[in-house]
């Protein structure tokens, strides 16, 4: 791989970690990624050279780095993005409108100009002429619905995917070669579905027109009822999220002062150890910091360390709605059968159900009261005890004076 290629790599690695959003399900750099390897064998099958697979493979990296920012025009997006990114590193200019030209050609109707727009074309929608063709599907549906904010019925995605494939085809003999046969069959499979819900379509319709009915009575009997427990699951959802987030905080910090009194403490055993014979003034100022060091990092660890409880529940702790089935430590060593129906029981029964949720968050409460009770006193230890540290260090080396030079002994 030549030096461009790689700094192209690598800057599309880095601007889709940073920028593109989590919808993006399908449009990211494992899609990329695949592009830039069917280009490759497309483009060679076509006996292009390397300076025009150059080309075709950077405009490959490049095509979709739009979707970072938007979905509609985002082929316009990307080529300024190959532009401005390519005239940083004086690429020659026509190549650069090569590449652009080539990124331009993958908007959807294509119609590709030159033998590099035909490759990306044909790369860009390789997907529909292989096995995989459904699963990459489902992807794209995924990423539509997260970015429209709506579910896309089976009735209407079939459809959708029905016509699209209908109109496009492949321009390059490998390509045609390669992915024709299995896109008609793909076609041929997408129709038998789309038959079926048609089918289901037409048999639910007079259902649904049934029970409209029904459903308009008992929506303004529950819509109160659902408004408080839409309040209820909120709030618990909120307050332990934060809860949780202050649990990290505390590890974070404690994290911290371990490594910081794991340095203190290394510092001493390979430095100040080695100096208590020769200078033995500084035996009592060293066993202060050590104390004072091993103390924080103590209690610094057991705001971290985990507390582990029995894991298992039995019948009468859920008939009696006294096991807590929210919390993995009451479960983790019963089976998957028994712990699959006392889940069951405890949501059939909303009030055991809440009461649940009360109860996780309450301990958890005690968990962080428990952490930071800790915290605080190795925070403590630490800030008063480098005082008293210092403090002793300094005055040892005062009373010292003959033998206590600075210079010597940083020497």
């Amino acid at each position: 791989m030549n030096e461009i290629l790689l700094k192209v790599e690598n800057f599309i690695y880095q601007i889709l970690k940073e920028k593109s959003p989590p919808e993006n399900v399908y449009h990211n750099i494992t899609h990329t990624k695949e592009v830039v390897k069917a280009v490759e064998k497309i483009g060679r099958a076509e006996n292009l050279n390397d300076d025009q697979m150059e080309i075709l493979i950077i405009a490959a990296w490049f095509h979709d780095t739009g979707y970072v920012e938007k979905s509609k025009g985002h082929e316009e997006l990307s080529s300024e993005y190959a532009k401005k990114f390519l005239m940083e590193f004086n690429f020659p200019k026509e190549k650069i409108d090569k590449i652009t030209g080539c990124i331009l050609a993958t908007k959807i109707p294509h119609q590709p100009k030159n033998i590099f727009e035909e490759v990306l074309c044909d790369a860009d929608i390789h997907h529909i002429g292989i096995k995989e063709f459904f699963d990459k599907s489902e992807l794209l549906r995924l990423e539509k619905e997260n970015r429209e904010g709506e579910r896309i019925s089976n009735y209407k995605w079939l459809k959708e995917n029905i016509n699209f494939i209908t109109k496009q085809k492949f321009y390059t003999k490998y390509a045609k070669d390669e992915f024709e046969e299995q896109k008609n069959n793909n076609l041929l499979k997408l129709q038998k579905k789309f038959k079926k819900e048609l089918s289901k379509k037409n048999e639910t319709s007079l259902k649904d027109e049934k029970i409209k009915v029904e459903k308009e009575k008992l929506k303004k009997k529950t819509e109160n009822d659902k408004k408080a427990d839409r309040g209820i699951e909120t709030m618990f959802r909120n307050v332990i999220r934060t809860h949780v987030s202050f649990s990290s905080m505390a590890d974070s910090k404690a994290h911290i002062m371990i490594s910081v009194n794991t340095l203190i403490l290394g510092a001493i055993i390979t430095i100040l150890a080695r100096k208590l014979d020769t200078n033995p003034y500084l035996i009592i100022p060293t066993i202060t910091i050590t104390l004072i060091s091993l103390t924080a990092l103590i209690f610094a660890v057991l705001v971290t360390r985990p507390n582990i409880t029995s894991g298992k529940f039995t019948k009468e702790d859920i008939f009696n709605k006294e096991a807590n089935l929210l919390f993995f430590g009451n479960f983790y060593n019963m089976g998957l059968k028994d712990f699959t129906w006392g889940m069951q029981q405890m949501m059939k029964d909303k009030d055991y159900l809440y009461s649940s949720m009360i109860k996780d968050f309450y301990y958890l409460g005690q968990v962080l009261s428990k952490k930071y009770k800790y915290l605080r006193i190795c925070y403590n230890i630490f800030m008063y005890g480098m005082i008293i540290s210092i403090i002793v260090f300094a005055v040892f080396i005062a009373m010292n004076p003959a033998t206590a030079e600075l210079h010597d002994f940083i020497k």
